[in-house]
């Protein structure tokens, strides 16, 4: 299943690679940038301004997840993470305005997870796209001193349901899907279905895809396939660009 997985994303990961790596430098240097800005104008409140820069920076922590985890769903390395986390820290300690800043974090290892991150695809109908770490946010300035510990999960979770019809030499098949961002209906940017003939996966032309969206991270999704398809294997890729499997076993 891995090797036909590779192959299935090879034609399109090296673009989405490209436009993710992108992302990610613009999200850790926009977080420079505007601690830069906080910090510069400090004659208003230190201590509201030094709440501010918590908050701005634990959204940073979660955008750079996101990046990350989007990098790693469409082919990209796991070490992926703990890299853009370490640039994110840096970037921290070098940022001087209300005295010293220091961002510690840990990735999340389990059963599950491995590096903070955890892949499961095309083994249910359940899939899912995680990343999880730890992170301890030091404030050490003149106004207050801050001590911030908080966990970012960031999951994309996809669930397949459906039912098929035999027509001949074809089954029709009938899918719902429903989409999740930590566990909230969430929308689709993309959805590609493949299913497996002969032991290689062949996509089901978007042509011939009948797909209703109901606007709450439900969709249906009708097509057929030869009749002696047992697997069909549907990949979604969410509005964070985050990649997610599951698969459609036919009895």
């Amino acid at each position: 299943m891995k090797k036909a997985q590779t192959s299935l994303k090879a034609d399109r990961s090296g673009q989405l690679l490209i436009v993710a790596a992108l992302a990610i430098a613009l999200l850790i240097s926009s977080t420079m940038v505007y601690v830069y800005e906080i910090s510069e104008d400090r004659e208003a409140s230190d201590v509201k301004s030094i709440g501010d820069l918590v908050l701005a920076l634990k959204q940073s922590t979660r955008n750079t997840m996101i990046s990350s985890l989007a990098n790693v769903s469409n082919g990209g390395q796991k070490a992926v993470l703990a890299t853009n986390l370490n640039e994110l820290s840096s970037g921290i300690m070098n940022t001087h305005g209300f005295g010293v800043c220091t961002l510690l974090f840990a990735t999340f290892n389990d059963s599950s997870y491995d590096q903070g991150l955890w892949l499961s695809w095309n083994m249910t109908n359940v899939g899912v796209s995680s990343a999880s770490a730890n992170f301890t946010l030091n404030v050490d300035g003149t106004a207050a001193k801050i001590v911030a510990d908080y966990k970012i999960n960031v999951t994309t979770t996809l669930v397949v349901n459906g039912s098929y019809v035999a027509e001949g030499t074809e089954k029709l098949v009938n899918l719902t899907c429903n989409i999740y961002n930590e566990y909230q209906p969430a929308l689709a940017e993309s959805k590609d279905v493949f299913y497996e003939s002969s032991e290689s996966w062949v996509e089901v032309d978007q042509s011939s895809l009948t797909t209703i969206d109901f606007g709450n991270g439900t969709y249906f999704l009708s097509f057929a396939v030869p009749s002696d398809t047992v697997q069909i294997s549907i990949h979604v890729i969410d509005l964070r660009g985050i990649l997610v499997q599951a698969v459609y076993n036919i009895p």
